[in-house]
């Protein structure tokens, strides 16, 4: 079990309710009540330098229970652009993380003491929210430690008591304007169980939804698995194992599929969990006893692993480092905080609490055939744990309306040019295909964190969906036929 623990520590898995739309509701707080329960501080650029407003603050969605979030105006039209809710993975990974180490308006300086602009940044074209969940992470308090959210049902209904009293009392011009829920690794299971609950259970009006965005986003860890033998036995070019490893792991894939198709008809913590115990011994053990000192990095196949389980400095660096400097704190309304980018006791707990095996296949189902929610799918190449051939077996078997037509469409090449996806003349970023329901961008040369990879490609890929005017260039309009790409 030393080697699952391992694959599991950063695309963690899901709820083991059928659906988060279940069970009692938790209520947000009321308007008139909620004035007394959060905090605001609008930030100038001593803290990030982002070139826009900001503003970080907390808001208790019950008592003893605050979520923490950092604000970023966009640096084009904040009264127009759309908000991001940006989610990273784990379970136990801060909005920190992304917004430092990512996507976020500023960069920590390796002195750990300072930042500077990130030129491409997703501020560029949208307000962007980073928040830290499940609460109990990060800058998020919790009083009661043993009740952390440990269930994306409960994972959920927080969400959605904290953006009720967010967009009524704290920021209500962003009530009206367009969401987009995007998440990284286990963020994948944020975004669809999160955008479902709160489509499910919202009174009007509502949050105005757009779409999800699941970058190298684990939706069902079964694919991911028996993606390993795709991607490294017989992804069109040379095996990047030897012929015994490969003909192993390939035996044992019919298995994993089996195992994987179990988990997803039962949607029980158990069962996935012994699934996912089934594909580790078929097909992940032939990669995961390769993550060693100089072995694989499951996060990027261009480096080696430094130290297991992360295999670099996520964890660290002068993010962290800087997270934890007193005057940062005192700034950020805080004191003698012990600050980590990624929470290995929540993380921990997930795993005991069988709920970290579960996929989100169904609350995928529900969002493309019952709403009008588009879902966009984006995915390093390099990426081994969340890898691409496992993404796309994943969306070309995802059951909805488009399953066949989006079965029968080829993958294409992708180009971006001055922060836009264009046509051929432009910089290629990777393959395509889908359209404005369900669409997947994989990305050349970008591992697990692609936006840090190749920042100008995911800048420009994100941008470009976020926006209603490139959607009515891009796809012809009919959301089940082929998209034509523009020149």
């Amino acid at each position: 079990m030393r080697a699952l623990r391992l694959q599991l520590l950063f695309p963690l898995c899901a709820s083991a309710s059928p659906l988060v739309f279940g069970g009692e509701q938790q209520q947000p707080l009321s308007s008139s009540a909620s004035k007394a329960h959060f905090t605001v501080r609008e930030q100038d650029d001593t803290l990030c330098q982002s070139g826009a407003r900001q503003w970080t603050g907390t808001v208790n969605v019950t008592d003893g229970r605050s979520m923490f979030f950092w604000y970023h105006e966009s640096r084009n039209d904040p009264e127009t652009d759309p908000v991001i809710l940006w989610m990273s993975g784990g379970p136990g990974a801060t909005g920190s993380f992304g917004m430092f180490k990512e996507l976020g308006p500023c960069i920590v300086n390796a002195d750990a003491n300072s930042t500077r602009p990130r030129e491409s940044s997703w501020t560029n074209r949208a307000n962007v929210l980073f928040i830290d969940q499940p609460i109990g992470i990060g800058f998020s308090a919790l009083a009661n430690r043993s009740a952390a959210a440990t269930s994306l049902a409960a994972g959920a209904r927080d969400l959605h008591a904290f953006l009720s009293v967010l967009t009524t009392d704290v920021f209500p011009q962003l009530r009206d304007q367009r969401w987009h829920f995007a998440g990284e690794s286990f963020g994948g299971r944020w975004t669809t169980a999160y955008a479902a609950h709160v489509l499910a259970h919202q009174q009007e009006p509502g949050l105005r939804i757009a779409s999800v965005v699941a970058v190298d986003g684990s939706v069902d860890p079964a694919y991911s698995s028996v993606g390993l033998y795709g991607f490294f036995c017989a992804n069109g070019g040379a095996p990047l194992m030897n012929e015994t490893a490969c003909g192993a792991m390939g035996a044992g894939v019919a298995e994993c599929e089996d195992a994987g198709r179990g988990c997803r008809e039962a949607y029980d913590g158990g069962v996935c969990e012994e699934a996912e115990v089934r594909c580790w011994e078929g097909v992940g053990r032939y990669f995961w006893e390769g993550v060693r000192p100089g072995g694989w990095n499951p996060y990027d196949s261009r480096m080696n692993c430094t130290e297991p389980p992360l295999c670099s400095d996520l964890n660290g660096g002068p993010a962290a480092a800087y997270l934890n400097r007193p005057w940062v704190q005192e700034r950020l309304g805080f004191w003698n905080v012990s600050f980590e980018l990624i929470d290995f006791d929540l993380n921990e707990r997930w795993t005991e609490s069988k709920n970290a095996f579960v996929p989100t296949t169904r609350e995928l189902t529900w969002l493309l055939d019952n709403t009008y929610v588009r879902i966009l799918f984006i995915n390093g190449n390099n990426d081994i744990v969340v890898n691409t051939p496992g993404q796309l077996r994943l969306l070309n078997e995802q059951p909805w309306k488009g399953q066949t037509w989006f079965q029968n469409q080829p993958l294409q090449e992708w180009y971006h040019r001055k922060g836009e996806v264009c046509g051929r003349r432009g910089n290629q970023g990777g393959q395509w295909k889908g359209s404005s329901r369900l669409s997947i961008f994989t990305v050349d040369e970008a591992g697990h964190m692609a936006p840090d990879d190749q920042p100008e490609a995911v800048e420009a890929l994100v941008g470009s969906w976020i926006s209603d005017d490139w959607h009515k260039h891009w796809f012809d309009g009919d959301k089940h036929r082929r998209a034509t790409v523009f020149d």
